[in-house]
């Protein structure tokens, strides 16, 4: 990768007669389709059709049909009757070059009757609203109530919070692509052969099978290498099932690379929630309950945002103790781009209005904003401790965690200067934030897949389920078996991303993959490693137990002499020394932490400097340092980003407002200072490794500490909260009202 020569979906050679791909797309966000004129365009030299829904043979389906109301708001592979979001697929282009399917598109002329949009979920919800889709009766997909009891009750104290986590668009390295071969070309009986981005292949091979009626173990599906997936490539993209419609119809290869533009409405995006939550104190700071109301958008037809509403509720006590909850929450759709997930999954949204709360708790009790939390943190002593959302929290000390960070980020050097500043009445103040966090990392129960088998040449292939798309898996995978085998670590090869070497696995994400698949890697290196032995054993007339492994080969203990080499083990056995392991996980982990943010606030322009922060995070036994502390920064700045940065807007006609990095912005390098990092690393038991989650630690837990240091830096002004994110517009208009 660092040299230039990494295959990417692009870089693939193209399969004979190949095709390309170019979407004609709505510029309406509601209406109904009057006509669909592609003569022009398809008269055009190269190209070979334009293809609307009726031209391809697909029912329209639902990702997620468990979904209350999705069999009413199912989708089709290309628009068909009405639009419903700006970007919605609505032709599809097929030329002999990029250039020729491109100019097409730009021919092809649609005729809409529009419909009034529903732009937000206050819309959606509104009495006598536009219904989006009119056979589902409503716009709200699900609402679901939990408790009946006033958790605020014996309350002396209520802090209440109103917290948006608006929209975030997915900003990979790599657009998305596709390269799909049909029939006969496909090879081996596939009836679709498909590289494309992805998260892990069997996500989407699963999607384009359910989609085209197609059975699974026909359909093929490997992934290059990836440029960074966050969640929004967990499944198959939408626009990848009429690409392989189109396909079969045709009867040739097509390729479609996703322009960075068309990102920006077909990639699901991310968060997208908002919350009403008080947390209740008695007199001396203790939570006495918390009680909170949610509403997410899902866009125009149902995708993940209504289960990640669930990963909220589950989310909701942190890692306090909080005796009494009720958690209320409701789903709605718009006619706006998916939503799906994004790191972290629902759970910085919930985390973001805790922490948001327990800021506003401290103030009106006058308690410093750390000692308030250490006073509620859960305690080592009641580990492991039923939070009653339907986890338990495995291990840990997170006061320790908190305490420890606060000196590392010298939190009372920064007060001092705040002081200062105060006192001078200075231009630029300074803010001090902190947020403790708690997340769940894995399905525990979903098992992964892994196949270890030691090769002629004396190397070691992994072949594994979870495909590796920037975590660094390959280097770790490579670690643990060099390790535990005994073989140089430069022999160990991996193989990932390709439904025919691994048929099931699960997508990676959830930061889950050390912690499942890690330990599988583990476990069947050292049952490898046994069968080695019995092979050498035999070569060597020896006890296997009396034997030792290295880099050479497999030699009596005490006798180096007495060597077989990896090869010679190989060859004694008459079938390849192979091991499968995939046995589920334990359960999944609780990793947690606290991150310290310090700012500068510039009051007569608004402007947020970060001057500092700090990532403290427990996510286990470290197995890779330099990757873990990646995994921090990686996390952290994509937190920090949301908190200044990020923000995805339409009019009040659906027209989005950021569909270029003109105008959704994303921070360089030079915006940020450089993100100091703890590993705390207490071992859980809920798996052999003792490993936690880290890849999306630091997007939950970096947004509150970066908000909550912004209004303590205005608080002696008169600001007591500004949403997210904290531009100087906003900042500004804060202070001025």
């Amino acid at each position: 990768m660092l040299r230039g020569s990494g295959i990417y979906t692009e870089d693939l050679p193209l399969p004979h007669g190949c095709l390309h791909a170019a979407f004609v797309r709505s510029n309406d966000a509601h209406g109904d389709l009057v006509s669909i004129d592609v003569s022009e365009a398809a008269s055009l030299p190269g190209v070979v059709a334009v293809l609307t829904c009726d031209d391809l043979d697909v029912e329209p389906f639902s990702y997620f049909p468990e979904l209350p109301l999705a069999e009413h708001m199912r989708r089709s592979v290309l628009a068909s009757g009405r639009v419903r979001f700006v970007g919605e697929p609505v032709a599809l282009v097929l030329a002999e070059s990029r250039e020729a399917a491109l100019d097409a598109a730009e021919m092809v002329v649609v005729e809409t009757d529009p419909l009034p949009a529903v732009a937000s979920v206050d819309v959606a919800r509104s009495a006598n609203a536009q219904l989006v889709h009119t056979a589902a009766g409503t716009n709200v997909l699900v609402q679901l109530r939990d408790r009946s009891i006033d958790p605020l009750i014996d309350a002396a104290v209520v802090a209440a919070v109103e917290v948006d986590n608006p929209r975030l668009i997915s900003a990979p390295l790599e657009t998305s692509g596709i390269v799909v071969v049909p029939g006969q070309q496909a090879g081996a009986g596939d009836i679709l052969d498909v590289w494309c981005t992805s998260q892990g292949p069997q996500g989407p091979r699963d999607h384009l099978a359910r989609a085209l009626g197609l059975p699974p173990e026909r359909v093929r599906v490997r992934s290059p290498l990836v440029g960074g997936g966050f969640g929004g490539r967990g499944g198959a993209l939408f626009e990848f099932f009429s690409i392989a419609a189109a396909a079969l119809a045709l009867g040739r290869p097509i390729r479609w690379i996703e322009s960075r533009s068309e990102l920006f409405f077909s990639m699901p995006h991310g968060r997208g929630q908002h919350h009403n939550l008080r947390i209740g104190f008695d007199t001396d700071g203790t939570i006495t309950g918390l009680d909170a109301e949610m509403w997410c958008d899902t866009g125009a037809y149902p995708h993940m945002a209504a289960l990640l509403a669930g990963a909220s509720r589950r989310q909701c006590t942190g890692m306090y103790r909080v005796p009494e909850f009720s958690y209320r929450y409701g789903a709605a759709v718009t006619n706006t781009p998916g939503v799906g997930a994004y790191r972290g999954a629902g759970q910085p949204e919930v985390t973001a209005a805790i922490e948001r709360a327990m800021d506003v708790g401290a103030e009106l009790l006058d308690i410093d904003p750390i000692e308030l939390r250490l006073r509620n943190l859960i305690r080592p002593e009641e580990l492991p401790y039923e939070t009653g959302t339907g986890i338990t929290i495995d291990s840990g000390d997170p006061g320790y965690v908190l305490r420890h960070a606060a000196e590392i980020a010298d939190v009372a050097g920064w007060r001092q200067e705040q002081d200062a500043r105060r006192n001078a009445d200075a231009t630029c103040q300074i803010g001090i934030g902190v947020s403790c966090y708690a997340q769940t990392a894995g399905s525990g129960g979903e098992a992964d897949a892994a196949q270890l088998e030691l090769g002629s040449d004396g190397s070691v292939l992994i072949s594994c389920g979870s495909q590796g798309h920037g975590q660094g898996h390959h280097s770790l995978w490579a670690a643990l078996v060099a390790e535990r085998v005994g073989v140089a670590i430069d022999v160990v090869r991996i193989q990932d991303g390709d439904t025919r070497a691994v048929p099931e696995s699960q997508t990676t994400g959830g930061s889950r993959t050390a912690q499942l698949l890690g330990g599988q890697v583990a476990a069947g290196a050292d049952v490898l490693l046994e069968r080695a032995k019995l092979a050498a054993a035999r070569l060597l007339e020896a006890d296997p137990l009396d034997l030792v492994a290295s880099e050479n080969g497999i030699a009596v203990a005490g006798v180096p002499a007495r060597l077989v080499s990896w090869p010679e083990v190989a060859a004694e056995s008459d079938d390849p020394i192979t091991v499968t392991v995939d046995v589920p996980g334990s359960g999944p982990t609780h990793p947690y932490g606290t991150h310290i943010s310090v700012v500068e606030v510039d009051v007569e322009t608004g402007e947020v400097r970060l001057l500092s922060h700090l990532a403290a995070d427990d996510c286990g036994v470290v197995l890779n340092e330099e990757s873990t502390i990646a995994q921090q920064h990686g996390g952290a700045v994509s937190g920090i980003s949301q908190a200044l940065f990020e923000v995805a807007q339409w009019d009040e006609d659906g027209t989005p407002r950021t569909v270029t990095f003109a105008d959704y912005l994303i921070p360089a390098a030079s915006d940020l200072p450089f993100i100091d990092t703890v590993r705390i690393g207490l071992p859980t038991d809920r798996n052999a490794l003792g490993v936690r989650g880290i890849g999306e630690n630091g997007a939950i837990g970096s947004p509150p500490a970066v908000q909550n240091a912004v209004v303590d830096a205005l608080r002696h002004l008169g600001v007591h909260h500004i949403d997210v994110p904290l531009t100087p517009q906003r900042v500004w208009e804060a202070l001025r009202a």
